[in-house]
């Protein structure tokens, strides 16, 4: 992507957890690029490091648990990691702001919804109280709550309106940059399918960047533009929705496709991945997923294993790909 095209740019982000003494290697040297008005998938089973990555872009994190150890993240050219705390209040909630997986703690129990919208809009525009309420209330309408609700508590809205309210919050001050924390994860099918197109038709009246975080393939297909593959804080794969969706490259990649049922084939079992990710306070000195993956050899165990081009160009963590691809076809 071309300097004057990148919107958001993050360089080997490097991000470590302390818990009883060990050292969680959450990221690892993760690098990716997002265009203006673009949506990033990023993809990967629970505990890959996914939402550390979203947190660390807005710097959310657990100031006594969580060390941004190394990296650097560009946003519009002005890179987040060294600002003031002061300064990066001025960018939360404004300029970019997140969706967070789980609707039923993400809003304030003892608080009105609408107080909760309109605060956000007061923190970061010098407007009047009744005007920060109509903009609250006019939020409310375009998530399709009645603005007769204004005054209700979280407890009286159902899982689904609890995340579209949580979506207006993030969106009540036109933000250039939406982080997507598994947004529909909590909601049926059906509830999921409205949230995914309702955040579509406000990504587009708002021109929105995102970086939409989920472990849902079907989501990363009806909503991103790329796609990164997490796994055990790296990612392994990484290019386009086709390129990745139409040639999956890497072993995990490949099996995470193979962990879905696919209506045009004749198949009895499914493929799941077998075994488990790896203990992020033990990671292997290779390849993280050389102990679960077919094609793994002494190389893939003992070395580190640095980003390979794909014959359709996109980007991949393996040294195998030939093989893997072979395998994929047989």
């Amino acid at each position: 992507m071309s300097d004057e095209k990148v919107f958001l740019s993050v360089k080997d982000l490097v991000v470590q957890y302390t818990s009883a003494g060990d050292i969680i290697e959450a990221v690892n040297g993760v690098s990716f690029e997002l265009g203006k008005g673009k949506t990033l998938g990023l993809v990967g089973e629970t505990g890959a490091g996914k939402t550390t990555i979203a947190k660390s872009i807005l710097r959310i994190l657990p100031d006594h648990s969580a060390k941004i150890v190394g990296g650097e993240v560009y946003f519009e050219g002005q890179e987040l990691l060294s600002l003031s705390e002061k300064e990066m209040q001025g960018i939360r909630g404004n300029k970019i702001s997140m969706v967070f997986q789980d609707p039923m703690t993400a809003l304030n129990p003892v608080k009105r919804l609408g107080e909760q919208i309109s605060e956000a809009i007061k923190l970061h525009n010098d407007v009047t109280d009744e005007e920060a309420d109509k903009r609250a209330k006019e939020m409310l309408a375009l998530v399709g709550i009645d603005e007769s609700r204004f005054r209700e508590y979280p407890h009286q809205f159902s899982g689904g309106m609890k995340q579209r309210v949580v979506i207006a919050i993030a969106l009540a001050c036109n933000p250039q940059l939406l982080l997507a924390d598994e947004p529909t994860t909590a909601l049926d099918v059906t509830i999921q399918a409205q949230v995914l197109d309702m955040i579509a038709d406000l990504k587009e009246k708002f021109q929105t960047s995102m970086i939409m975080i989920t472990h849902d393939l079907g989501v990363v297909a009806q909503t991103c533009d790329d796609v990164a593959i997490i796994y055990a804080g790296k990612i392994v794969e990484y290019g386009s929705k086709e390129e990745i969706f139409d040639h999956p490259s890497h072993p995990y990649t490949i099996g995470l496709f193979g962990s879905l049922s696919n209506m045009n084939v004749d198949e009895e079992w499914l493929h799941p991945i077998e075994g488990l990710p790896p203990d992020p306070a033990n990671l292997p000195k290779g390849c993280a997923f050389s102990p679960r993956c077919e094609y793994a050899t002494e190389e893939c165990r003992c070395e580190p294993i640095g980003m390979a081009i794909t014959p359709d160009g996109h980007q991949c963590r393996c040294i195998h790909i030939k093989e893997s691809l072979e395998g994929r076809k047989k």
